[in-house]
């Protein structure tokens, strides 16, 4: 897709005013960090081992609380959990117990390697380089064993460092939405932009949103499990919000919110504090290089009203269906059931490495695009997914080889070209063989143009938000039917290309392949309990 296409786009006035509206800064950040042959063949970028910043954020001389190491685990059937949607909290005892399993789950520490006398830990969802750039915070009413306070977690520790005393429930409702009100707490996503940029340069922008969006999935599976509503918000104003963490919106940066257990948090009836500046100590490990074209980008998108905010939350995006034809529709099967709990499939994760070039049935492909398109509870588009499905199928028992789409609302896939794509499906992923080996190769896209258009520029944050909670998805499906996946980065305009006509305005946001590991990995384990 060319500049010139895209800025013909403007905003129809629903998401004004500010700099949201000026969506040059998102096509410009966009076209520039696009991926080409040409791109990896010039880059003269390499890796500086001696300054790779630290994976855990380490603060100085602030209190701590530690978490639990006896946490229950989310004992459900996965896939239930992984479709499971937005539904009404169920009362239950919540306490530090409850935080503890769903920090865990989202973000805890799950395997460990001693690789050349250095330490390397794996987390429980994925996270591009294995770099783990986002950060987690929550904003917490008292619940038992735990004092009302903002909080950073800290994964290597299984801790909580407490920023702030006190219930800020309502200063952060202010700056974004009353359901943060009756949730006990509320956790903040953030992004450590230097940690991912150190390898991927101005394009880790929009890894912030892929990693971010995948540790979601596993926030919305493990609330799922224990019947907790739980939103994913990405309206709020981001300077009071990055002033209320203790970030400076300039190195590190807020990208969601989620409010978990909406229903089960008793109003903070108090009077409304101010919220001064801190100024934590925090361990730096490494000299930062600055991309301007990220924070350019980023704070963009700012919403700096609460008129914005509102707007923000109510703006719907018009639906865009592809006029081009197409060959044969074959219905999805129903899935087969499966075997794994949610925490074995949390654990069982890992990237795959190699794939064995072996089938999948089509069930287990039902099964996981069910999970990946199933309704995930945004606080924008009013319930409209701004991500498409296209794929490359290798290696599909009573599927012809061939790319598609997948229509959700007819529940098929609609063949788009016939044939052998193996080389194709690695080519498109920058030319790696562990995608011509996998049994389908899967784009995540969406309609740049018409997103923006309505959502401004804060619009792309949203695409590439959605794209990681729906790749983080199809992660757990996989697992959960014992098979394997793994993320790609991409050629951007090969992409579109190959799947033209019908995918002729739309941007790749994610790609995945799919497959049977050509080897048997090692679960995860729970690591605090055996620290």
């Amino acid at each position: 897709m060319s500049p010139d296409h895209l800025s013909e786009t403007r905003l129809d006035g629903r998401c004004k005013p500010g700099m949201n509206s000026d969506i040059r800064y998102t096509i410009e950040y966009h076209e520039t960090t696009k991926h080409s042959e040409m791109s990896i063949r010039t880059s003269a970028r390499y890796l500086d081992w001696e300054n790779k910043p630290s994976p855990f954020k380490v603060y100085r001389n602030l209190p701590s609380v530690s978490l639990p190491r006896d946490f229950p685990t989310p004992k459900t059937n996965a896939f239930g959990a992984l479709i499971g949607g937005e539904q009404a909290s169920r009362y239950e005892p919540f306490d530090i117990d409850a935080l503890a399993e769903i920090l865990f789950f989202s973000a805890g520490l799950t395997r460990k390697m001693d690789l050349g006398g250095d330490t390397y830990y794996m987390r429980a969802a994925p996270a591009t380089g294995a770099l783990y750039p986002i950060e987690l915070y929550v904003i917490s009413r008292e619940i038992p064993n735990l004092g009302a306070g903002v909080y950073h977690f800290n994964p290597l520790e299984f801790a909580l460092v407490r920023l702030r005393e006190g219930d800020y429930r309502k200063e952060l409702a202010s700056m974004s939405s009353d359901k943060v009100l009756n949730a006990p707490f509320t956790i903040a996503y953030t992004s450590l932009a230097w940690r991912n940029a150190w390898k991927y340069d101005a394009r880790s922008y929009r890894h912030w949103f892929w990693d971010g969006g995948a540790m979601a999935a596993n926030l919305l599976a493990v609330s799922n499990s224990k019947g907790l509503r739980t939103k994913i918000m990405l309206g709020f104003l981001d300077s009071d919000v990055n002033t209320l963490l203790g970030i400076d919106g300039e190195k590190e940066a807020t990208m969601a919110l989620a409010p978990v257990g909406i229903g089960l948090g008793k109003n903070n009836t108090g009077e409304r504090k101010d919220v001064a500046p801190l100024h934590p100590e925090v361990v730096q490990d490494s000299k930062e290089t600055e991309y301007k074209i990220i924070w350019e980008t980023h704070k963009a998108s700012y919403l700096e009203t609460e008129q914005e905010v509102r707007a923000w939350a109510g703006t719907g995006v018009p639906r865009s269906r592809s006029n081009a034809q197409h060959g044969a529709a074959f219905d999805l099967k129903p899935p087969e059931e499966v075997s794994r709990n949610l925490d074995e499939a949390i654990l069982q994760r890992g990237s795959t490495r190699r794939f064995a070039r072996q089938p999948i049935s089509l069930e287990k492909l039902s099964a996981i695009l069910q999970a990946s398109s199933t309704d995930v509870p945004f606080d924008f588009a009013k319930g409209r997914s701004l991500v498409d499905i296209y794929l490359i199928v290798n290696d599909v028992t009573g599927l012809p080889r061939g790319s598609y789409f997948f229509d959700s609302e007819s529940n098929s896939l609609l063949q788009l070209k016939a044939g052998e794509f193996r080389k194709m499906s690695g080519y498109l992923c920058l030319e790696q063989p562990l995608f011509i080996d996998a049994s389908i190769a899967v784009y995540l896209m969406t309609d740049l143009k018409t997103v923006l258009g309505s959502l401004g520029n804060r619009g792309y944050r949203a695409c590439q938000f959605e794209a990681g909670v729906r790749a983080g998805n199809i992660y757990l499906s996989a697992y959960s039917l014992g098979i394997g996946a793994s993320g790609s980065t991409f050629y951007d305009d090969a992409v579109t290309e190959f799947f033209s006509p019908h995918a002729g305005d739309k941007s790749t946001m994610i790609a995945l392949g799919v497959g049977v590991p050509a080897y048997k990995a090692k679960p995860g384990r729970i690591l605090p309990q055996i620290q």
